[in-house]
């Protein structure tokens, strides 16, 4: 089970689902810098640049994805990033 303070974070392709994970906290490269996402965020929805997407996962580890573009919604506590390109780092 997830702690309460977690966020639920997808990374989606055309292709597939290239990440589907519980966090503690988001970095996105927004269109015009970075946006760090932690748990209660206001709502959010935002044009992506190309760059590197750090997830501080909930078990401790760090992921880190590369996109291009895109965008990404924020909402209760769910990240939801939409992708032409997502490869692991």
């Amino acid at each position: 089970m997830a702690a309460t303070s977690d966020i639920h974070v997808s990374v989606i392709t055309p292709e597939s689902q290239v990440v589907d994970t519980n966090a503690t906290q988001v970095i996105i490269p927004a269109h015009d810098g970075l946006i760090g996402i932690l748990h209660n965020r206001a709502p959010l929805l935002c044009q992506l640049g190309k760059g590197t997407l750090r997830i501080d996962a909930a078990d401790g580890k760090q992921r880190e994805v590369e996109i291009e573009g895109g965008f990404a919604q924020v909402l209760n506590n769910d990240v939801i990033v939409l992708t032409e390109k997502a490869k692991a780092v």
